[in-house]
């Protein structure tokens, strides 16, 4: 035996403390010789005894001494882990580490998490936000990771894909700029900005290869001038008037900014990546997810 069996330890604590192996099998539901031979078992792996008969019942040798006090440890770690395992199916405490393009994680998952946070106070949950490209790169250390327009997996059965919500790609200027000029509800053609400068994401951005994709099935090739790092960079660039940017539907439009709307509409699927099976905190914050998309019924509109 090259290991020893924890299990032989846990025998021989019940049968230290009770000092007979007759009533120890009773109290382990085991027979008499199941509990004799893995006494058996430890001596052998010991190469020491560790008790000695008197009359019906034993006495622990020192060795056997040393070793209950060992088994007694090895008893407490085992109900805490046991503990550890109740704690997380209750989700009183653990960890949830999310992945998300800024799309994901400034416009959908806020609420998700605060909400998810009142509900699992014990549960440590970490953000880590970036482009879409930058979010896929965590799947593997992430619970969940959300992007838009999520590939499928290559060759990965354990990764699994789920689209949330479908929403329109929205063209975002400033309100004295010569596209807004024009009715509310009349969209922006994409064959209009053409020669208009433009604000882009940097590479690895769903929403920029969204646009770009739509732009190459009209044929045109808009120049790139201006390319920043975050949804935030591009609002302030959008504000300081060098261009016209683009940005999800679902992003809250500031007061000093304009929101319109384009032709050919430009859908986007915002999607959850997680390797199966998953953590029962990554469930559980789905089910809020999903609580929340169901309950609003803005997000409902734009899908």
């Amino acid at each position: 035996m090259a290991r020893l069996d924890p299990q032989l330890l846990s025998t021989w604590a019940v049968v230290a403390r009770i000092g007979s192996i007759n009533a120890a099998a009773d109290v382990l539901n085991l027979t008499q010789p199941a509990v004799s031979n893995q006494l058996r078992r430890l001596h052998e792996w010991l190469g020491e005894p560790i008790y000695r008969r008197h009359g019906r019942g034993i006495t622990p040798t020192p060795l056997g001494k040393q070793l209950l006090r060992l088994a007694l440890q090895l008893d407490a770690v085992l109900l805490d882990v046991e503990a550890l395992r109740t704690d997380i199916g209750g989700l009183v405490r653990g960890s949830l580490i999310l992945a998300a393009s800024q799309t994901n994680a400034e416009f959908l998952l806020l609420r998700a998490i605060a909400l998810f946070q009142r509900r699992h106070p014990g549960i440590t949950v970490r953000l880590q936000s970036g482009n879409s490209e930058e979010a896929r790169r965590r799947v593997d250390v992430a619970d969940l990771v959300f992007v838009e327009d999520a590939p499928l997996p290559t060759r990965d059965a354990g990764l699994v894909v789920e689209g949330l919500i479908q929403t329109d790609i929205h063209l975002l200027l400033s309100a004295d700029h010569a596209l807004n000029r024009r009715p509310e509800h009349e969209a922006v053609r994409l064959s209009e900005l053409a020669s208009v400068p433009i604000v882009w994401r940097e590479l690895g951005s769903g929403t920029r290869e969204r646009v770009e994709a739509a732009f190459r099935d009209l044929g045109i090739e808009p120049e790139v001038r201006y390319e920043f790092s975050g949804s935030t960079a591009v609002r302030e660039a959008v504000r300081c008037g060098l261009g016209v940017g683009f940005v999800s539907a679902l992003a809250t439009t500031p007061e000093d900014l304009c929101s319109r709307a384009l032709a050919p509409a430009i859908v986007q699927e915002l999607s959850v990546i997680y390797q199966n099976p998953l953590s029962r905190s990554g469930e559980s914050f789905l089910e809020v997810l999903r609580e929340i998309m169901h309950a609003d019924p803005l997000a409902e509109a734009r899908s």
